[in-house]
């Protein structure tokens, strides 16, 4: 049978993906490009009528990047609890925060593209592939979530079917239940 161990370090590879994408993303200019060769990012304005006014701008930008936080949270919680704990409400935890992140970059990139096309209705625009990254980012974060999921489900059963019960104490003669937990 195949460790925790092991299962939670496939988990954690498979959580840097979308933390790379979101990080890729935010930091690189193609959200959106017009005809003419003008981009404009979450965070870098190569034009100002491509540009989102300072209360949209920073209602987009802290949800993005609250979204990448909470799935860095979400897989590095993971990692931590699923290596050393075997309570199965812990490992629960950073479900929260796993499927919490996906959700904030969705709804973050969302209310980007309605402020800027409700801006610029008359300017033709394509998505970029900044864009596409984080689309890409909130589906792989979701992926990450389920895994994670699995995995402290797979934890729990594991610790139910791997117990041994001795039931005898020589000294007084008492029957008492001791239980070997073989979680690695």
């Amino acid at each position: 049978m195949v460790s925790i161990r092991i299962l939670v370090l496939i988990g954690a590879v498979l959580g840097v993906i979308p933390i790379a994408l979101g990080i890729v993303a935010l930091v690189t200019t193609k959200w959106i490009s017009s005809p003419s060769g003008l981009t404009s990012s979450i965070i870098i304005c190569s034009e100002e009528s491509l540009c989102l006014q300072a209360p949209e701008a920073t209602i987009t930008k802290g949800i993005e990047i609250a979204g990448v936080g909470a799935i860095v949270v979400g897989v590095i919680l993971s990692v931590i609890l699923g290596m050393w704990t075997e309570n199965v409400l812990l490992l629960l935890l950073p479900q929260i925060f796993l499927i919490a992140g996906p959700i904030l970059i969705l709804i973050g990139f969302l209310l980007y593209a309605k402020y800027l096309f409700g801006m610029i209705m008359q300017t033709s625009v394509d998505l970029g592939y900044s864009f596409i990254l984080m689309i890409a980012a909130c589906i792989v974060g979701f992926i990450t979530a389920i895994y994670f999921a699995f995995v402290a489900g797979s934890s729990r059963s594991r610790n139910e079917n791997y117990s041994d019960t001795d039931s005898y104490d020589s000294r007084n003669s008492k029957s008492v239940s001791v239980v070997y937990s073989q979680r690695f």
